[in-house]
């Protein structure tokens, strides 16, 4: 060749070169850029979970009228204030007037105390002889070009005569279907309660039915606190001893039941209050504390189940948030906290007016406070806390929820009503991944090792050349079709054959040896002919015969004998077996692990250099100590990397999870029983999430925690099987 065709060859040589460097190098920072870029968006979606609570202020004002109830429309943008000289409607953004609607009767009876149920849209105002001014309040809301008007307006009933005693506090609730129910103390300590209800009719609105009520505590000391819940069947009432005692109500001219009471404090019980669904109850004492009580599963009466962070006096009133557990409480120095039961935080605490808050609100859409001081100064605040149920405790802790009866790690997203109470412990999940796991790896694992170990070392080259490819097509089965198959064929058939599957564990291996001991007893001449695939058919067909035996003999007779005719009915007594169990998900998983494992295993150990194994034998070792004390050393890196894989794609695996078990969030490592892994809980509820609400960022943070452990597995793998190649590479 020409001294320039050289040159020319030459030149387009390293230009290849050059490009093929430049190509694999982009492509390697490609991959690491996009594997950075998904953990960024991962974590920008998870983040926002730990943002601290925002509170702008919108509007401070002062007005000239005592107040002592609010409300506020959806919008806040137009305040009810209920006070002592009647109602008054005031537009936020001006502190403009829209109206005092004050009642003829109040020309001769003074206001003493009030009620307003926002939830309901109503109110109650206490008169000084006895009688309840009750009151139907809206907000009707208007576009005109794009334009909000918010427009309130009230009716007042006839008034409702409770007592025939001055009021010092009142409880006013509708519960929408025609029962209003009006509850108040009295200045010499008593109970008294009406309720009235609208009867159906034949053709429209039928007569109204009302009775009157007095209830006697059967508790030491005055009453100094009351509520009422919106069905208006249940009444509940805070001593100044600091016990809180309950009565079920039924029907109209029922008499209440007692259902006993519960010691809060030594404190008075200043304050009482529900959180959204009405079964966690509120109390706040003389001493300034924040307890949230709710009735177990077993009991009737009520538990201590959350002690909040205290106020520094004595606790005044509670204001609960209608879209989840946040609620404002204040105490008799003006000072505000918020706070949200499930996740036992306080978010902030401020003081208001030195001289009290007569009145508290939190917004319908729980983006802002309304606060009226004793002063007459109105506060309205917006509130920016979109997550208040996360902490790591409520994600990682244990945490008492409704109903109950001791703290505990659940996930449960969802619930049937807007009032359900969301669990959001990933404690199950993680469990659930890790159990998956540990039974597919504890069958895949063993399995896979000594096949390759069998394929590399003992199998002959024409028997190796069918076993690998037909193990490597096994690995490009879609692990839907593992997952359908396991749960609408193998599930079933395992159920079926209980028994026959634990008679078959010891019974293969028995005959195996059993097949060895006999081959080894045989003459050398009786078994020259056993070639490789002579004895992989005799491997095979005691396979099938095992099965025959446990399935079709052995395990039907061992139930018969033994377990009452049913293993299943017989682990009843004790186990609950569900058809979809972790059983199912070690056989499927582990067959779709095998081949990845079996690959990347047979590679490392046919690796190995042959003159170590020739070396072996030279010295007088057996095949089968040759391959466990020579090559299997050698390829342990590549085994530990296998490992470490299988155990990534397992951790992983989404479909085979999700079809093949249950899918329930449980803690048990019973084989009979399912669970629910991370990638099978993202699978199923992040298309039902709402968009940025606070199960939505949960699965990104446990996408994100998914993500972070399989890189670290998979960094601690590589460094230890760097170390072992380091290690044997010098034998």
């Amino acid at each position: 060749m020409p001294r320039a065709s050289y040159r020319a060859f030459g030149a387009r040589a390293r230009f290849l070169d050059g490009l093929g460097r430049y190509a694999i190098a982009i492509g390697g920072i490609s991959v690491i850029a996009a594997v950075l870029a998904i953990f960024a968006f991962i974590a920008r979606e998870a983040l926002p979970l730990f943002q601290h609570a925002g509170l702008q202020e919108g509007v401070h004002f002062p007005q000239n009228r005592q107040v002592l109830a609010a409300a506020l429309d959806p919008y806040g943008e137009v305040a009810l204030l209920a006070g002592k000289e009647g109602v008054e409607f005031l537009r936020l953004g001006s502190g403009e007037s829209l109206g005092l609607k004050r009642p003829v009767i109040l020309d001769s009876q003074q206001v003493l105390c009030a009620w307003v149920a926002p939830e309901e849209g109503w109110l109650g105002l206490g008169l000084e002889k006895g009688s309840v001014l009750v009151g139907r309040y809206t907000f009707d809301i208007a576009y005109d070009n794009s334009i909000r008007s918010v427009t309130p307006a009230l009716v007042f009933e006839d008034p409702l005569e409770l007592t025939s005693e001055s009021l010092e506090k009142v409880v006013v609730r509708h519960d929408g279907e025609g029962r209003l129910s009006v509850a108040g103390i009295t200045a010499a300590g008593k109970i008294a309660l009406a309720r009235r209800e609208q009867k159906e009719g034949l053709l429209g609105p039928g007569p109204v039915a009302t009775d009157r009520l007095e209830l006697s505590l059967p508790l030491p000391g005055k009453p100094t606190a009351l509520l009422v819940n919106r069905a208006g069947s249940q009444v509940l009432v805070g001593t100044d001893q600091g016990e809180v005692g309950e009565w079920q109500l039924g029907d109209l001219n029922e008499q209440p039941v007692w259902q006993g009471s519960i010691r809060t404090s030594t404190a008075a019980v200043t304050a009482l209050g529900y959180v959204l669904g009405e079964n966690t109850v509120l109390v706040g004492d003389a001493a300034g504390q924040v307890l949230g009580c709710f009735k177990t599963g077993k009991g009737k009466t009520y538990k201590i189940a959350h002690r909040l962070q205290a106020h520094p006096a004595a606790v005044s009133g509670f204001a609960a948030s209608a879209r989840d557990r946040q609620f404002l409480s204040a105490d008799i120095q003006g000072n505000l906290a918020l706070h949200h039961m499930t996740s036992d935080q306080t978010f902030f605490r401020l003081q208001i007016d030195q001289s009290g808050i007569a009145a508290l609100v939190f917004s319908p859409k729980a983006d802002g406070l309304l606060l009226v001081g004793n002063s007459g100064e109105v506060h309205h605040f917006g509130l920016d806390n979109p997550h208040p149920e996360i902490t790591a405790g409520t994600l990682f802790g244990k945490v008492w929820y409704e109903g109950y009866e001791a703290p505990a790690y659940v996930w449960q997203s969802t619930g049937g009503s807007d009032d359900f109470e969301p669990k959001f412990s990933l404690v199950p999940l993680i469990f659930g991944t890790i159990k998956g796991t540990f039974y597919a790896l504890f069958l895949a694992l063993p399995l896979a090792v000594l096949a390759a170990l069998y394929t590399a070392e003992f199998a002959s080259p024409s028997l190796r050349t069918v076993i690998k490819p037909a193990v490597e097509v096994m690995a490009s089965l879609p692990s839907v079709i593992l997952g359908l198959m396991a749960g609408l064929w193998l599930a079933p058939l395992l159920e079926q054959g209980l028994a026959g599957v634990f008679v078959m564990l010891p019974l293969l291996p028995l005959l195996v040896l059993g097949a060895v001991w006999v081959k080894r007893r045989v003459p050398g001449q009786g078994t020259r002919g056993l070639t490789s695939r002579v004895e992989l058919g005799i491997l095979v067909g005691l396979v099938l015969l095992g099965g025959f035996l446990a399935f079709g003999v052995l395990g039907p007779l061992a139930e018969q004998t033994f377990l009452g005719g049913s293993m299943r009915q017989w682990l009843a007594a004790s186990v609950k077996y569900e058809q979809r169990n972790s059983l199912v998900v070690g056989f499927a998983m582990g067959f779709a692990v095998v081949p990845l494992i079996f690959t990347i295993c047979e590679d490392a150990l046919s690796t190995v250099p042959a003159h170590l194994r020739a070396g072996s034998l030279a010295l007088g070792a057996t095949p089968w100590q040759t391959a466990v004390r020579v090559v299997l050393p050698m390829a342990l890196p590549g085994i530990f990397s296998a490992t470490m894989i299988g155990f990534g794609r397992a951790v992983g695996e989404t479909m085979i999870v999700l079809m093949a078990t249950g899918n329930t969030p449980i803690m048990d490592w019973s084989l009979f029983n399912g669970m629910r892994a991370i990638s099978a809980n993202i699978a199923v509820e992040l298309p039902e999430a709402p968009f940025h609400s606070s199960l939505y960022r949960v699965l990104f943070l446990s996408g994100l925690l998914l993500f972070g452990v399989t890189f670290f597995i998979n960094t601690l793998a590589e460094l230890v099987r760097q170390r072992l190649r380091d290690k044997y590479s010098k034998l």
